[in-house]
């Protein structure tokens, strides 16, 4: 479990991932933009560019996601196991 301020949470590398992923699912070519992505961080109120990069590099360290050039897509096995998860619980 993980014990922390609101502020210290929201500013996770896990969160920022999360919202990273829920983006992501609103997308329905399963694909998103970097673009895309910085915008919608910038509506839940994350505005530093290196906030984004350590969302993206902890979702790519577990292995979750893939990116090239501008683009961010889910890997198909994370995806099998994210719906899986969506499905199970109440937590997204």
């Amino acid at each position: 479990m993980m014990l922390a301020s609101s502020n210290a949470l929201k500013s996770s590398a896990m969160y920022i991932g999360y919202l990273i992923l829920k983006e992501i699912q609103k997308q329905e070519a399963g694909k998103i933009s970097i673009y895309d992505v910085s915008k919608a961080l910038k509506k839940a109120g994350i505005t530093s560019s290196r906030q984004l990069i350590l969302g993206l590099s902890f979702l790519y360290s577990v292995n979750i996601v893939e990116f090239e050039e501008a683009n961010i897509w889910v890997k198909e096995i994370s995806r099998i196991r994210l719906n899986r998860l969506y499905s199970e619980s109440n937590i997204f």
